[in-house]
């Protein structure tokens, strides 16, 4: 594996020979700079390399590689799944291949088929393709996210690349936080595509590709998203289970390509243990999976990942997370983080990875089956608000909502009651948002800090993929919003970012185009009905379900974030909430701060997610910006 570490001026370059010797000798930490008119190296277009993941030949697929009169080369990180099909297709059209790399396969697919060649690829990917003869820098991001592509544009210079601490390193980018970004963060606890945490610093989307031209000027578009029309929904609940089923074994074989050791997380839920139990019934060998324990039977799901490994017959393998060990890699973790991410199952993520890449190089992992099949008790809220709204109001208001506000803030009950409270009076598509904002809502988000008034961060943004699907059934255009956005911004990074740490690869079988097209034609109540949710893909899998998973309440690899800050990270929360040192940075209002701290510390109100967010982001400015 290859990474970024700077930024480098290659001025003396004069032809793709001395590009690729200098390559050579930095193993691939790479910036190009596009010649002039006159086949000079100048500042007109400068792009940082990306770092590179899963290299089928080690031996023969280094990067840049070069097409065959070295007219175009590519830089590529990620890994291309169904490349041989593609590689057979090219071979028949005359195209000659030097390398055994799916690197090679994108460049010449590009060669010839141009921007559609984004539609054949299955994986993922964020790479850049430069044409010398034309001048011209192509990029291009897969579907749904997996792979990060910051980019930075100014007069005279075009930034990119897969880190965005790579771009900074290169000191031409004004360090200057991006307010719109800064309030995103703080109600979503991450910032999703197009901004970042910086000024003038963006994310590619996904499903995005972008062309920059000599003159500095730019062409963007998208090449893929869901297909969906009511009409074509399939009616018959057997051919649905079929096709879930078969689409996901392929997903999952597609994912098994390479010689290197496989595994798979197991968390004790629905969508990993159906990914493990696959893996498991395509391999010849016992395969190997790993999960996380806490000594706190409220996180712990170790038994559950226990019964299904035994199960499946895997190579089990359980770590317990002690509190000095969650301290360091907490620590670890965040020094690596490019821009504040707030998800605290990153965690439990990262030690797991750790774990794994002590026995596999690439582990499956059972993200994004909650989007595409109904499975967050978020998509319940609609239902238990319609139940609420049925008592007469003195009950609600003279009984239910006092009770909800003295019942202790830990319990999950209390935090369940309180949510269909809130939410009761709204309609669906408020209620929605707000699901989607765990951290500080709208009437709280000016009192962290008054430059967050008059910032619409997230309405927009949310409103924009929900109206997309305006002829679709409610909960799909939910569906589709967390697709678009939680995925990307969330639980796509999470899993990468915490495994890259960890030097481990990881594959999600479960966002492959073949089964979210699947996913886009079944109706929303072979998913989820009343209070059942992710029914048919429960259903399809039931010979490899254990009956013990099917009403387990839902945890993943979360950790007892709310118990660590009041105790582990006491100390360092309090002197990132001091008043000296929140005045010298000139952001937040302490008194608003310390009262959220107030309220956790004497369990009168659970502020584990704005305090968490407050946190890592104070943990980020004290290595980035102060």
């Amino acid at each position: 594996m290859c990474g970024i570490n700077g930024f480098y001026q290659f001025e003396s370059l004069k032809s793709p020979e001395d590009l690729r010797n200098m390559v050579h000798k930095m193993n691939n930490e790479i910036i190009h700079r596009g010649p002039d008119a006159e086949g000079n190296f100048s500042d007109q277009t400068a792009a940082i390399g990306m770092r590179r993941l899963a290299i089928i030949d080690l031996k023969t697929g280094n990067q840049p590689i070069w097409n065959k009169n070295k007219s175009k080369c590519i830089v590529f990180n990620g890994m291309i799944y169904n490349y041989r099909e593609i590689k057979k297709e090219l071979i028949a059209a005359d195209y000659k291949f030097y390398t055994n790399s799916d690197t090679e396969v994108i460049l010449l697919a590009y060669e010839k088929y141009g921007i559609d060649c984004l539609t054949m690829f299955e994986g993922m990917f964020a790479f850049a393709i430069y044409d010398l003869e034309n001048k011209e820098l192509f990029l291009a991001r897969d579907r749904i996210g997996e792979k990060p592509l910051y980019f930075y544009q100014s007069e005279k210079e075009f930034i990119f690349g897969s880190e965005l601490k790579s771009l900074i390193a290169t000191g031409r980018i004004k360090k200057e936080i991006n307010m719109k970004a800064l309030t995103q963060y703080f109600q979503l606890t991450y910032i999703p595509a197009p901004l970042t945490i910086y000024k003038d610093v963006y994310k590619l989307p996904p499903a995005s590709w972008m062309v920059l031209y000599p003159d500095g000027t730019k062409k963007s578009g998208t090449y893929w998203d869901i297909s969906y029309q009511r009409e074509s929904l399939i009616g018959d609940y057997e051919t649905c289970k079929k096709l879930v089923r078969e689409a996901v074994f392929k997903s999952v074989e597609r994912r098994l390509v390479s010689d290197v050791p496989f595994g798979a997380f197991l968390s004790g839920g629905i969508d990993s243990t159906i990914i493990a139990g696959a893996m498991a019934q395509i391999s010849s060998n016992p395969i190997n999976t790993f999960t996380i324990g806490f000594r706190e039977k409220a996180y712990d799901e170790s038994n559950l990942a226990g019964i299904t490994a035994k199960k499946i017959g895997s190579n089990h393998h359980i770590l317990k997370l002690e509190w000095d060990n969650a301290a360091e890699n907490i620590e670890y973790v965040l020094s690596n983080m490019d821009e504040p991410f707030a998800d605290s199952s990153l965690i439990a993520t990262y030690t797991v990875s750790k774990m794994a890449r002590e026995y596999v190089k690439v582990v499956l992992t059972g993200d994004s089956g909650d989007e595409l099949f109904a499975g967050y008790n978020k998509y319940l809220i609609s239902y238990y608000s319609d139940i609420y709204n049925r008592f007469p109001g003195f009950i609600r208001n003279g009984i239910i909502r006092p009770i909800s506000d003295i019942l202790p803030s830990d319990w999950s009950l209390t935090r369940k009651v309180k949510k269909v409270v809130q939410s009761s009076g709204k309609d669906i598509f408020m209620q929605r948002r707000e699901m989607m904002c765990l951290g500080l809502k709208d009437d709280e988000i000016g009192c962290l800090s008054p430059q967050f008034d008059g910032i619409d961060a997230t309405y927009d943004l949310i409103c924009s993929y929900y109206d997309r699907l305006e002829d679709a059934e409610e909960i799909t255009r939910a569906q589709y919003v967390d697709l678009k956005v939680v995925l990307e911004g969330d639980m796509l990074p999470k899993v990468d970012r915490a495994s890259m740490l960890a030097s481990l690869e990881t594959r999600v079988p479960y966002i492959d185009s073949d089964l979210i097209n699947i996913a886009y034609q079944i109706p929303s109540e072979y998913k989820i009905k009343g209070k059942r949710r992710k029914i048919i893909l429960k259903d399809a899998f039931s010979d490899i379900i254990p009956e013990e998973l099917l009403n387990a309440p839902k945890k993943g690899f979360s950790v007892p974030m709310a118990h660590w800050l009041r105790t582990i990270l006491k100390r360092k929360l309090l002197s990132y909430a001091s008043s000296s040192y929140m005045e010298d940075q000139g952001l937040f209002q302490a008194e608003f701060v310390n009262r959220l701290i107030n309220e956790h510390m004497s369990k009168k109100r659970d502020r584990t997610s704005e305090l968490w967010s407050f946190f890592v982001f104070q943990n980020w400015y004290d290595r980035n910006m102060a």
